[in-house]
C-alpha cells in the first residue's frame, strides 16, 4: 500500500479501530461472568485502549489549525469527552497497574500493589465500563459524520493492508514441548551452577 494518508486521515484511521476493538471487547464482557479471569483481561484492554483514544484524540485536536471542522467536532462531543475525562485516575490505573509493571514513576517507582491509592476514580462496574464504552461511540460516530469523505477516500487503500505474519512460529504441540523443555533444561543448568 503506498497511499500516504493525511494526518488527518490517520488520526481518524487510528480512532476508528480503537473504536471498534472497544466494541468487541464489550460484546465479549457482556458474556463473561464478573470475577473471571477473562472479564478482568478485558476490562485492563478497555483502560489501555480508552486511554489511547483518548491520546489520539488530542493529537486530533492540534490538527485544528488546518482544519477548522475539528474545533466544531470537539464541541460537539465535549460531553462525552468530559465525561470520561471525570475518570480521573484512568491514567493512573492504565501506566501503574496493567502497562507500566507495576510501579509508579511519580513514587521513585515504588510498587503499585503496596503504594497505589486504594480509592480510584476509574471505571470499576460492568455499567462503568458499558458507559466508557458509549461515550467513546458517540465521539467516533462524530468524527464519522464529520469527516465522512476523508474515512471514505482511506476505504479503497484498506483491504491491500497485508495481514502481519509471525516469524519463527510454533505451530504444533510438539515444537511448544521441546522449545519448552529446551528453555527448562537451560534454566535448571544455571540454576545447578549457583547449588540452589
Amino acid at each position: 500500500m503506498n497511499q500516504n494518508f493525511s494526518k488527518l486521515q490517520d488520526s481518524i484511521l487510528v480512532l476508528c479501530t480503537i473504536e471498534a476493538l472497544l466494541v468487541e471487547y464489550k460484546k465479549c464482557l457482556l458474556k463473561e461472568e464478573l470475577d473471571s479471569i477473562v472479564y478482568n483481561a478485558l476490562t485492563s484492554q478497555i483502560v489501555l485502549n480508552a486511554c489511547s483514544y483518548l491520546e489520539e484524540w488530542e493529537l486530533l485536536g492540534k490538527l485544528s489549525s488546518e482544519e477548522p471542522r475539528i474545533l466544531i467536532l470537539r464541541k460537539i462531543t465535549k460531553p462525552a469527552i468530559d465525561r470520561i475525562k471525570n475518570w480521573k485516575d484512568l491514567k493512573l490505573v492504565r501506566n501503574s497497574a496493567i502497562a507500566h509493571n507495576h510501579r509508579i514513576k511519580k513514587q521513585h517507582n515504588s510498587l503499585t500493589i503496596i503504594n497505589i491509592k486504594r480509592k480510584l476514580n476509574c471505571p470499576s462496574s460492568l455499567f462503568d465500563y458499558k458507559l466508557l464504552i458509549g461515550c467513546i461511540n458517540v465521539t467516533k460516530d462524530a468524527l464519522l459524520i464529520i469527516f465522512k469523505k476523508e474515512f471514505n477516500q482511506t476505504i479503497p487503500y484498506l483491504k491491500d493492508i497485508l495481514p502481519i505474519n509471525p516469524v519463527n512460529e510454533i505451530k504444533n504441540d510438539k515444537d511448544f514441548q521441546k522449545e519448552m523443555d529446551k528453555v527448562i533444561l537451560n534454566a535448571k543448568i544455571k540454576l545447578d551452577e549457583y547449588n540452589f
